[in-house]
């Protein structure tokens, strides 16, 4: 709850809860936004920092590909983990270079390795049309019978569209590789040819 916040609107929030949740134990120091409640193991709030793991360097990966660990990016990995597994669809938005990219590929890579998802990265331009984003989405998926395909057996399929916003505007307004997408999302990826 609150992510979609602003900075100002955050400290409101944080007061709201504060006052409404007495009995919950929400550590005084910090924000709620600096906590997370551990429903595993001990059933208490931890500070986030805590599941920040260490930045380990590998000289063969691009400068591009480096994933630093932060608060942040373990906050956010957490939700696309948690909201995948629940099978919801995400949108995450934010200012331009602030990693949201690659903390996504990062994680999918991470279940992708893990045999959990089959991801498939949609970068979307200016040119970008609805025939090549449903071909894109296609290709790599199985024939599963006569007119269905999917993914690999035990796999979820996993659309990571990269720059949403991009494809060009018709005459009347309508983005069609957008609405395509939509569509998936509304009839949870099916469709009839």
């Amino acid at each position: 709850m609150g992510g979609a916040l602003t900075q100002a609107t955050k400290e409101k929030f944080d007061y709201v809860v504060r006052e409404q949740f007495k009995v919950a134990g929400v550590p005084q120091s910090g924000t709620t936004f600096d906590y997370f409640f551990d429903l595993k193991k001990e059933k208490v709030f931890k500070p986030w920092h805590g599941k920040v793991g260490a930045f380990v360097y590998d000289k063969e990966q691009s400068y591009f590909d480096l994933m630093v660990p932060t608060v942040d990016t373990v906050k956010y990995s957490y939700c696309l983990e948690t909201l995948l597994a629940k099978e919801h669809p995400m949108f995450f938005t934010g200012l331009t270079g602030v990693g949201k990219s690659v903390m996504i590929a990062s994680s999918l890579g991470i279940l992708k390795e893990q045999g959990k998802i089959l991801p498939i990265f949609l970068n979307m331009s200016a040119q970008t049309t609805s025939a090549r984003t449903q071909q894109s989405i296609e290709e790599p998926l199985e024939k599963k019978g006569r007119t269905a395909i999917g993914p690999p057996v035990n796999k979820k399929l996993v659309v990571f569209v990269d720059d949403v916003n991009m494809p060009a505007v018709e005459t009347y307004g309508a983005q069609p590789p957008i609405e395509l997408l939509r569509l998936f999302v509304d009839r949870k990826g099916l469709y009839e040819r």
